[in-house]
């Protein structure tokens, strides 16, 4: 924010100087040759223990498997969990990002999250560029700081939409900040209209949130350019951008599934911000309980500067005057504040709440803390943060792989494996969670998810886990299929078995489900 607020100097605002302060010293390397070194070992440390750890439930496997079926069955369009079961909860560009992985690279954990690792170096380089307008003295504390942030470092090893919209989210920013300067022209430039085609990028990967940042957006332009410059900003050629790549594809489904969009507008948006349908952290207390730790731990180990600028602003941003100086003295300060404040509050207000969400707002975060800090007068701080956040991402990872847990798909399909007489061709959970993962695993089997009773129409609208009743799915008579069933449904699969005289035998207890064996 303003030099008060986040340590900003006079000339935050001018260009590079030729003798800024700058940490390595790299001799005579050409500069092309530094980049390739830098992005090489940054690229290097996203990809550390990538694929270490197994694929954990339920969000990392849910993601796995619609992106294998779609390699197996050839269609890109219709994300599903099988044949059988549609799932439209979110747009296709993590389940396309994964399979085009996995197809170059084969059935394992580093294909699955390799589009996380580059998504996230790939960010890095965007606060850079960021960095570059913003703090341009000092640009490479901005990069540094997001790389050694514990929750973007954290989350790029952790299969989600979340490290894919942080990415498209702020290469829309940087789109707008080159074009801000210019923005006297009434043509629409490439930096424009790359903001607009980003922004769809990220409505392609999550949805609605994605134009979260657009909103911090549009209320500095009104702000700073009034009407005018948002007349600039919605230009056609830029619009164009948007709803090709944000709507070709919600269009495509929506000719095969007509009422789909009634669904996840009533499901995704309305039930996300207005009800607590999903029971995520609805309660009023819920964005300070789930957003304060996120903040806190997130930002470790570069808290206390990231606090200090909080705490200089928690009078001044919210006062009319704060924001007059800034606009004139200092606008990137007034849109850094657009930038974190507004999507913020807009997270705070939905009743849907996740610690990930606010991942991409650790963007504009790090060029706080870059324009607080004052190189070399805080050189051993800087280092020491930058080896301690390395430090504490890599151990975490190895922790992660080591500890075992009952959310890994890789385990229980050893365990399956272990336990059933022969490679399964199908596994069925009966009343109970799929752990989607294990498609990764036992290639060629179906992983299915089974009632004893009807599907519920949630389900069926939108596309949920459940498929269809366990009496039909006995009759399909798929051969090597293994049942995992809630001990409560053990009875009721049996006499199921029985009734349409499938072979079968029990197996016994595996972690919380009676499992069975049918021929």
């Amino acid at each position: 924010m303003d030099r008060e607020v986040a340590g900003a100097r006079p000339e935050v605002l001018g260009p590079a100087r030729k003798g800024s302060a700058f940490p390595l010293r790299v001799g005579s390397v050409p500069a092309p040759w530094r980049w390739a070194g830098a992005v090489a070992l940054l690229l290097a440390y996203a990809l550390v223990g990538q694929g270490a750890r197994g694929i954990f439930e339920p969000d990392e496997g849910r993601y796995t498997d619609i992106a294998l079926e779609m390699l197996a069955s050839g269609d890109f369009l219709t994300p599903a969990f099988n044949h059988e079961v549609p799932h439209f909860a979110k747009p296709p560009m993590v389940y396309w990002a994964i399979a085009g992985s996995v197809a170059l690279l084969g059935r394992n954990e580093w294909a699955v999250r390799l589009p996380n690792a580059v998504a996230f170096t790939a960010t890095v380089l965007l606060v850079a560029a960021l960095a570059r307008r913003l703090v341009p003295r000092e640009w490479w504390l901005a990069p540094l700081v997001y790389a050694t942030f514990l929750l973007p470092a954290g989350a790029s090893n952790v299969v989600t939409t979340d490290t894919l919209l942080t990415l498209f989210e702020t290469a829309a920013v940087l789109g707008f900040v080159c074009w801000w300067p210019d923005r006297s022209s009434r043509r629409c430039p490439p930096s424009l209209a790359g903001m607009w085609l980003a922004f769809g990028l990220a409505f392609l990967t999550k949805g609605p949130p994605g134009l979260l940042p657009l909103a911090g957006v549009a209320v500095f332009v009104a702000l700073a350019g009034g009407a005018a410059g948002l007349r600039r900003m919605f230009c056609l050629a830029g619009l164009g951008c948007f709803v090709v790549a944000a709507f070709t594809w919600y269009a495509a489904v929506a000719l095969t599934y007509p009422h789909l969009l009634v669904a996840l507008v009533h499901d995704e948006v309305v039930g996300r911000i207005a009800s607590d349908i999903h029971h995520r952290n609805a309660a009023w207390y819920g964005a300070l309980f789930v957003y304060g730790p996120t903040l806190l731990l997130g930002s470790v180990p570069w808290t206390a500067p990231l606090l200090r600028a909080a705490w200089r602003a928690r009078r001044t941003v919210f006062g009319r005057t704060w924001w007059r100086e800034r606009l004139t003295r200092d606008p990137w300060a007034a849109f850094l504040a657009c930038w974190i404040l507004v999507p913020l509050a807009v997270f705070a207000a939905s009743r849907s709440r996740l610690p990930l969400y606010i991942l991409p707002l650790f963007a504009p975060l790090a060029v706080v803390v870059a324009r607080q800090l004052r190189w070399p007068d805080q050189r051993r701080f800087v280092t020491a943060a930058a080896l301690a956040g390395v430090l504490l991402s890599l151990g975490i990872r190895g922790v992660a792989a080591a500890l075992p847990s009952d959310r890994d798909a890789r385990r229980l399909a050893q365990e399956i494996v272990r336990l059933a007489p022969w490679p399964p061709g199908e596994v069925v959970f009966v009343d109970s969670a799929a752990v989607w993962g294990l498609a990764l695993y036992l290639p060629g089997a179906k992983v299915e998810s089974v009632l004893q009773t009807s599907p519920r129409p949630l389900d069926a609208a939108v596309g949920g886990a459940h498929d269809e009743k366990l009496r039909r799915e006995l009759v399909e008579r798929e051969p090597r299929t293994v049942i995992l069933a809630r001990p409560s449904s053990k009875a009721a699969v049996a006499d199921e078995l029985q009734r349409t005289g499938r072979r079968y035998q029990r197996l016994g207890r595996l972690r919380r489900w009676e499992v069975f064996a049918v021929e």
